[in-house]
C-alpha cells in the first residue's frame, strides 16, 4: 500500500524535450532532490523523481505550469 503522501512521483510526457524541460523547472522550484535517467515508455517518456515536498505538490506545479503535456503518477 502506497503511502498517502509520498514523496516519489513518476512524470510521463509525450516528447523527452517536454519532460527535460518538466525535470528542469522542478529543479529550479526546488520542489525536487533527485530525477532518475528519463525512459521510453511505448509511445511515452518517463522519469521517476524524488521530491523535497509531497507528490501532491509536484503535481500541482506540473499541472499549473506544462498543463497537458504532462502527468505525474
Amino acid at each position: 500500500m502506497k503511502k498517502k503522501n509520498s514523496k516519489t512521483a513518476t512524470i510521463v510526457a509525450t516528447y523527452r524535450t517536454d519532460l527535460e524541460l518538466i525535470v528542469n523547472w522542478l529543479r529550479l522550484n526546488k520542489a525536487i532532490s533527485d530525477s532518475s535517467p528519463i525512459r521510453k515508455l511505448n509511445s511515452t517518456y518517463a522519469t521517476t523523481v524524488r521530491g523535497k515536498s509531497s507528490k501532491a505538490d509536484i503535481n500541482k506545479l506540473v499541472k499549473d505550469r506544462f498543463g497537458v503535456f504532462a502527468k505525474v503518477v
